[in-house]
């Protein structure tokens, strides 16, 4: 009887921890030939994330153009603005997708370009919150030269 009970307890565990890392950590993948992570979404998911991408990057332009004019209020928004996010709008089905360092990279980034708002609107000046930038960038970098998106094929 204990067996059973046992048994009972620890299938649904086990079936839990691994829809877990099937579905929350390991998500749409497979080895790319160029030997990226390709993240594979859903035609629309794929164009969320990629309007999310081209949104940070013209958030950096916004950003290097304001630091390059010493317009220091500007950049703050700009980084500000880039580094808000609401789950809520993001589509459950791209969470899904998304494999778990992907989407830390991804939380990552939205607090740096956060802290880096504080710390121009603290005093940092051009050069220093130029430097920050840079190495917000590495995220940036890091993301790209690792992981790709691609549709998958409905």
């Amino acid at each position: 009887m204990r067996k059973i009970c046992g048994v009972l307890v620890l299938a649904p565990v086990l079936a839990l921890g691994v829809m877990t890392w099937f579905f929350v950590i390991r998500g749409s993948t497979v080895q790319g030939e160029d030997g990226r992570t390709v993240v594979m979404l859903s035609p629309s998911d794929r164009a969320f994330f990629l309007s999310e991408m081209r949104g940070w990057l013209e958030s950096v332009q916004g950003i290097s153009e304001a630091l390059a004019e010493g317009d220091m209020k500007r950049a703050a928004e700009e980084a500000r603005a880039a580094g808000k996010v609401d789950m809520s709008e993001i589509p459950g089905s791209l969470l899904r997708s998304i494999p778990a360092e992907m989407k830390t990279l991804g939380l990552d980034t939205h607090a740096a370009f956060r802290t880096l708002a504080k710390e121009i609107e603290g005093g940092k000046n051009g050069k220093e919150a130029l430097k920050m930038l840079s190495g917000l960038m590495l995220n940036c970098v890091g993301c790209h030269a690792s992981y790709r998106v691609e549709a998958k094929k409905e």
